[in-house]
């Protein structure tokens, strides 16, 4: 490739990105395949979060201790194991590296159905998240090889589906499950221990993963990467001057993701728990409700999203971050007001409805970051915005909530309050920045794909 042929930090030229930019044979079917990956990541992930008072009561844990567990156990890695291994898939296998990882979490988390004490569900937690950080940098760097750069809203909705459909199903699967062995007493096992009725769902969740990793690497391919220019990769230095360079982008964007996903990893964490001592539903029955719920504003909310960023892609060169702005405008004072409701039907309609306006933003959220982004590049920068949110948003947002439940809130009952002014205190100030990032995302994309 010549000179004249590529941009700053390596970019290819708009005439060799148009070259490029076609749906690869079996790019669906990668997609598809891509997303039930990460469906099986956040059932894994997210069943941990149903099982907050059983643990406590069979572990003699606080709501500090499992803040911990259901945050920077899992997050942490997405630093220390996610950034180095994202240079491997700049430049390698993407395939092979995410079927790898999936086989890894898929074991840690069947592994949680034998431990006997808080530090072996650490570790494993510490583990299912090492690998997981590998699956969110590959997949999305893989669906942007595999489709059309026009699709690419839709093809992160379908990823985007599986992320989410997974988080549901957690609750779905992890509460009928947990309804179905409530009869089973705790159980001594030689030479293991004793093993609970709720240990048995990791056990029955982690196990398919394993399937799943064999077809991964036997039946999609791996996908060309498009307008590459430098195969072996980009190295840290020139990843951190790139994001400096385009910092009127990243650096609002990159906060302010930040500060959604400390809030909705609050939220998830502990939502469970909140229906729980709010309410009395227990896991077998809040589980299942609000994983129905949340499947189905998760389908509405995914196809309103890709269309939505699709339809205004066609008329604004900044649809795909406007989008992002506009969605969390709506879906804020919805889950902010859902821990206050007087009944938990309409907690659970409120956090429905903010839940499908929130989804609407991942599809273009994604698509946006992996746009302005040169190709060999895209899984460090990926892991860039998984570790903002993951590391620090997922490790801060439950902590915070299990800390100020235990030294702040005169009860755990006020767990609603502790979750509501979260929102209230974080929100405005990621959709402000989000705002912020609006403009430059524009101008990028503009310059980048001129004809667009």
């Amino acid at each position: 490739m010549t000179k004249d042929q590529t941009g700053k930090a390596g970019e290819p030229s708009a005439e060799i990105e148009a070259e490029a930019d076609k749906t690869i044979p079996r790019g669906w079917y990668t997609v598809g395949l891509l997303a039930l990956v990460s469906m099986l990541s956040y059932v894994d992930r997210g069943v941990m979060a149903l099982f907050v008072e059983p643990m406590k009561r069979d572990f003699g844990l606080t709501d500090t201790e499992m803040g911990w567990l259901l945050g920077l156990a899992f997050t942490l890695p997405y630093v220390l194991v996610g950034l180095p291994m994202s240079r491997l898939i700049d430049r390698g296998s993407r395939r092979n590296l995410i079927a790898g990882a999936l086989a890894v979490w898929s074991f840690a988390t069947a592994v949680c159905g034998v431990a006997q004490n808080y530090a072996t569900l650490f570790v494993c937690r510490f583990v299912t998240g090492s690998a997981e950080s590998v699956n969110t940098s590959g997949a999305y760097s893989m669906v942007a090889d595999a489709v059309s750069r026009k699709m690419l809203p839709r093809a992160y909705a379908f990823l985007s589906g599986g992320v989410t459909g997974g988080a549901a199903l957690s609750l779905l699967i992890g509460g009928v499950l947990y309804g179905l062995l409530a009869d089973i007493p705790p159980t001594h096992v030689e030479p293991i221990g004793v093993i609970h009725n709720w240990q048995l769902v990791f056990m029955i969740v982690g196990l398919p993963g394993l399937i799943v990793a064999l077809l991964m690497w036997r039946t999609v391919p791996e996908p060309p990467r498009k307008g590459g220019t430098k195969p072996e990769g980009y190295p840290v230095r020139e990843v951190f001057g790139f994001v400096a360079e385009k910092g009127k982008l990243h650096w609002p964007l990159l906060t302010g993701t930040i500060l959604l996903a400390t809030m909705n990893h609050a939220f998830a964490g502990w939502m469970p728990a909140f229906y729980e001592r709010t309410y009395g539903w227990g896991p077998e029955v809040a589980g299942p409700i609000m994983g129905i719920m949340s499947l189905v504003a998760t389908v509405a909310g995914l196809v309103a999203g890709a269309k939505l960023a699709e339809w205004m892609g066609e008329r604004r060169p900044d649809a795909n971050l406007r989008v992002v702005f506009i969605v969390n405008i709506i879906a804020w004072p919805l889950l902010a007001a859902a821990p206050m409701m007087p009944n938990p039907w309409l907690a659970l309609i409120f956090a429905s409805l903010a839940g499908a306006f929130g989804i609407m933003a991942g599809p273009p959220l994604m698509a946006a970051i992996q746009l302005t982004t040169p190709n060999e590049m895209r899984a460090q920068i990926n892991v860039m915005y998984g570790a903002g949110m993951t590391a620090i948003g997922g490790s801060l947002g439950p902590f915070l909530v299990g800390f100020l439940t235990d030294f702040v809130a005169p009860s755990p009952q006020d767990l609603r309050y502790v979750l509501m002014a979260l929102k209230l205190l974080l929100g405005p100030m990621a959709i402000f920045l989000i705002w912020k990032a609006v403009r430059p995302y524009g101008k990028i994309y503009q310059e980048k794909f001129p004809d667009a």
